[in-house]
Parts: C-alpha cells; structure tokens; sequence
C-alpha cells in the first residue's frame, strides 16, 4: 500500500495531470512509496474518497484547478472527517494566489503554492 497518494479530478477522462507526474518524478526515495491516482470531476465524491482512504495512505497531494475546486473541496471534507490524522497536501494554480479565503485551504494541513517540483517531495520527508 503507497503511504503517498498524488491524485486530482481531471476534466475528462482521456487528460492526464503533467504537474503529478513531475511531482512523483521528483520523489526521490519516496517514490516507490508514492502512487498516482487520477479521476475525473464526473465523478462522485463519495468514491474519490472511498477511494483514496481504501489504499490507507499516510498522506495525500491534491492538484487543485479551476475546473475541480468545488469538487476537490467535497473530497478534502470527507478525507478529513474520515481519517482526520491524514495529512493533506494541497497545490496547483487554483490554490497558489489569493488563497487566504479558500474553503479548501482551510480544510487542509499544508499548502504548497507555485511550482512543487521538489518542495512536495521535501515535506513528504518531513512528515
């Protein structure tokens, strides 16, 4: 079981997240603990979730966009009031400017703004 999960709601299917797959190609040591999970903002909540929390992970990176902030919002309240000791991971352009208002910044432990490249890497050791 990956104690890391990257994971986002694409806009469809058939896109794929590039941020994800840099952040798990910087993961250095930490990598073979990480997974990629990704969905897409058809999809319920409640499953994400299930999902997510189903593989056990210590800690979860959430790519938060225009498109999925409102669904990626509902994800991050289940996570939390299901498994509140998760560590939640939040970045992406939705969340790196004017984030002091945000639902979901305040639902989450730790907010990475502007490039991740190795700074989500770099906190993952830390916890």
């Amino acid at each position: 079981m990956p104690e890391i999960i990257l994971t986002t709601l694409n806009a469809k299917y058939i896109h794929a997240s590039f941020g994800l797959r840099y952040l798990l190609a910087n993961m250095g040591e930490l990598q073979q603990q990480t997974e990629l999970i990704e969905f897409d903002i058809k999809s319920n909540p409640s499953d994400i979730a299930e999902d997510l929390l189903q593989r056990n992970p210590k800690i979860v990176g959430l790519g938060i966009y225009i498109w999925n902030a409102e669904q990626c919002l509902k994800v991050v309240r289940l996570l939390k009031q299901l498994k509140p000791e998760i560590k939640l991971i939040l970045g992406g352009p939705e969340v790196s400017y004017e984030y002091q208002d945000q639902s979901i910044v305040e639902s989450a432990d730790f907010l990475i703004t502007g490039e991740a490249d190795f700074e989500f890497s770099e906190l993952c050791q830390r916890l």
